[in-house]
């Protein structure tokens, strides 16, 4: 398991990629589906990593507390890395109460979406506003292992104030993880 930082691809205010993926279930989504919402957090993500599993809890904390954003999880490992497959993943959705109306874990079996946006690592999130521009690309919050407490939620403060219509975050605190298995 090689830690890997987060590298910003796209540019603060920059429109993001749009993208057509599956969930587990075989419904597509596209992130001009999500245009009812007034933000969307894209964070890449899966099954197995242990930074992705110490960051589910506020992940779910999120979708619960902000109903207006849509939370979305792509999976790029889904044809990379056993635990992560189009069917685990409804598991992993069950077994960590990440089963709201607002949450939506799709499948990147191309890694085309992960590409586009640059992400580097899992958990690697993506905040972008009601028009798909980039807010604030960074960690969730400040916790990297399970035995750790959390004292500063970041992204919580940072939709927060988006949704407030506030400027974006000058400093961003890089996603750390593990790395996305690129196909060869």
């Amino acid at each position: 398991m090689a830690l890997k930082s987060s590298d910003p691809k796209l540019s603060q205010g920059e429109t993001a990629p749009n993208f057509e993926l599956e969930d587990y279930k075989g419904q597509k989504v596209s992130l001009t589906d999500l245009d009812n919402f007034d933000g969307v957090l894209v964070i890449f993500m899966c099954n197995h990593c242990p930074y992705v599993k110490t960051q589910t809890e506020e992940i779910r904390k999120l979708a619960e507390e902000f109903s207006s954003i849509a939370v979305v999880g792509i999976n790029p490992n889904v044809e990379t890395h056993e635990d992560d497959t189009v069917e685990k993943m409804e598991q992993f959705v069950e077994e960590n109460s990440l089963d709201s109306s607002n949450f939506y874990y799709l499948a990147d079996p191309e890694q085309k979406v992960a590409e586009a946006y640059g992400a580097k690592c899992t958990p690697d999130p993506f905040l972008l506003d009601w028009r798909h521009r980039l807010h604030y690309q960074g960690r969730l919050n400040d916790k990297t292992g399970p035995e750790e407490e959390v004292t500063e939620r970041e992204m919580k403060e940072v939709i927060s104030s988006m949704l407030k219509r506030k400027d974006t975050p000058r400093e961003q605190e890089p996603s750390q993880g593990c790395s996305i298995k690129w196909k060869d």
